[in-house]
């Protein structure tokens, strides 16, 4: 019996998405602060051996989303979500100037940010409803399996990417 495409990329997924979340777990254990350096070299270069080149550039991945961030980074990260909440509200407020939002108590962007969250959320919430009829909108992420999980998030990156193209 032949499988159809859909069917094999299922398969797939299902095979290789146990070599994700153990890389995954190998990166929350290498990145523990408890072991010296030199242990965690030697971990890693024992891991090297075993691992195949797809599972060191999966663990390399996961190691670069762990690591944390120096104070540059982060600097520039919330200047740049300042300058997006700014642009946000400056879009939403046409008549309104820099100095406008400048002004701006920290109640009433609060308010801005809360209102402008639960209509990203409701947007969302309608696309996952549109894409799955039939399926009730996971609420709370907290309540769904690994595979859930995964299958979600994969569904968010790809709504993410069509709702950025023109």
């Amino acid at each position: 019996m032949a499988f159809t495409n859909a069917e094999k990329q299922a398969r797939w997924r299902e095979r290789h998405i146990a070599a994700r979340r153990s890389a995954q777990r190998i990166a929350n254990l290498l990145v523990r602060r408890k072991w010296p350096d030199g242990t965690i070299k030697e971990l890693a270069v024992l891991l090297g051996m075993f691992l195949t080149r797809e599972g060191v550039r999966s663990l390399r991945r996961e190691l670069r989303a762990l690591k944390e961030p120096t104070k540059k980074e982060r600097k520039a990260h919330e200047g740049a979500n300042a300058q997006s909440i700014q642009a946000a509200w400056l879009r939403d407020h046409p008549d309104k100037t820099i100095k406008d939002y400048r002004r701006l108590s920290g109640d009433e962007l609060w308010h801005f940010l809360a209102a402008s969250n639960d209509a990203a959320l409701l947007a969302e919430k309608q696309a996952w409803e549109r894409d799955h009829p039939g399926e009730e909108w996971p609420e709370h992420m907290c309540g769904l399996s690994e595979r859930e999980y995964t299958d979600y998030q994969r569904w968010r990156r790809q709504h993410e990417r069509c709702m950025k193209q023109p």
